[in-house]
């Protein structure tokens, strides 16, 4: 039986500031440029970070957090987007953004640099506010918007600037966790109904500073409030003995698209940023779209059947075109289409819920090369 004053009740209640009526499903999403990455963030090739959510990028400094970043402002950018970039470590390499195509015109990318929680807070609520004045709520014509924070472990407080300002250092974890995590819980209220992707990043921490990099701690201020976390740990990228840039491994953390604890390794090269193709022949391979020939003139190659079509190429001839033809496998569909096994969450690196502090436990051990 239908309630009959329903219809009212949802027309009153959508004039309610914070009040959404409906379902909505994530329908817009934003590639990274990585079909690899894309895979461990979303389950889908395609897709990376979903609209009106917020995704975590989480790792040890260097790890290469803020190059994974800029590829995804490149790829928000070609899809239209325009990109805030709110930077606490003044680590945003203009030459670097050149160096990959992120167009860094004004009208196209807006840099703050950043100290303090309370800066944050205040961008982000004149930013919202601004944006719901001109374009309204649930507007599926509204220009899109990346917004970029990087990362929220070097932000401080005003009461820890005010004690430096007088010579004392003083710490304020405690009221900074409870800050990091209200600010974060009100933007996922403020992005829901508008078109606005968040990505931030964060660092982890050692279990135990005597272990260096060893066991990682993911802090309660940022878990709860993103839909999507991965963890990056960073691996040297070495050509001829030469650092050439960043290899890094990625883990899926929490995600409630994609299988928990996917590994990929990419590459993210200096001087011309990620390629598409980067970590995705090793899940290909695991997910049996290819394997390796055992025909004649196959056995230095990778065979594959799509849709009736055989696909051979050696490793060092794999692109994005072979890749698009892979993709069409039917074990490439996303995971949330298809029938997968229940996950044993037991088996699975977690961590205790213990309180604003950051509590060290396990999550994922770094190996090394």
């Amino acid at each position: 039986m239908t309630l009959k004053f329903l219809d009212k009740f949802k027309k009153t209640v959508a004039k309610l500031d914070t009040v959404g009526v409906g379902i909505k499903s994530v329908d817009d999403w934003l590639s990274t440029g990585n079909y690899a990455l894309n895979r461990a963030l979303s389950g889908d090739y395609r897709k990376g970070v979903p609209l009106s959510r917020i995704t975590l990028f989480a790792g040890p400094s260097g790890s290469g957090k803020s190059f994974i970043t800029s590829n995804i402002a490149l790829q928000a950018q070609l899809e239209g987007y325009h990109v805030l970039v709110i930077d606490t470590e003044n680590a945003i390499d203009v030459d670097y953004l050149r160096k990959i195509g992120v167009d860094i015109a004004e009208d196209k990318l807006t840099y703050l640099q950043v100290s303090t929680i309370e800066d944050v807070n205040g961008i982000l609520s004149e930013f919202f506010s601004s944006y719901q004045k001109e374009y309204g709520k649930d507007n599926p014509d509204a220009p899109r918007t990346l917004i970029i924070i990087d990362s929220l472990a070097m932000l401080s407080s005003t009461t820890e600037m005010e004690n430096y300002d007088k010579g004392v250092i003083k710490g304020d974890q405690g009221q900074l966790a409870k800050r990091r995590k209200a600010m974060l819980r009100l933007a996922v209220g403020k992005i829901a109904r508008l078109p606005i992707k968040m990505l931030i990043t964060d660092h982890v921490y050692p279990q135990d500073i005597m272990m260096g990099d060893g066991a990682w701690a993911i802090t309660n201020s940022t878990k709860f409030s993103s839909s999507i976390i991965g963890i990056i740990t960073k691996l040297k990228l070495k050509e001829d003995g030469a650092v050439t840039g960043v290899r890094m491994r990625f883990e899926t953390y929490k995600s409630r698209f994609a299988r928990l604890g996917t590994k990929v390794e990419l590459e993210v090269p200096y001087n011309k940023g990620m390629a598409s193709t980067s970590g995705l022949l090793e899940l290909l391979e695991a997910d049996g779209v290819i394997a390796k020939g055992t025909q004649p003139g196959e056995k230095l190659k990778y065979v594959a059947e799509v849709n009736g079509e055989r696909i051979t190429f050696k490793e060092s001839e794999f692109n994005d075109e072979i890749a698009q033809k892979l993709l069409n496998h039917p074990l490439c569909q996303p995971l949330l289409a298809r029938d997968e096994p229940e996950i044993d969450l037991d088996a699975l690196d977690v961590i205790p819920d213990d309180d604003e502090e950051v509590k060290p436990t396990r999550t994922m051990q770094p190996q090394e090369d």
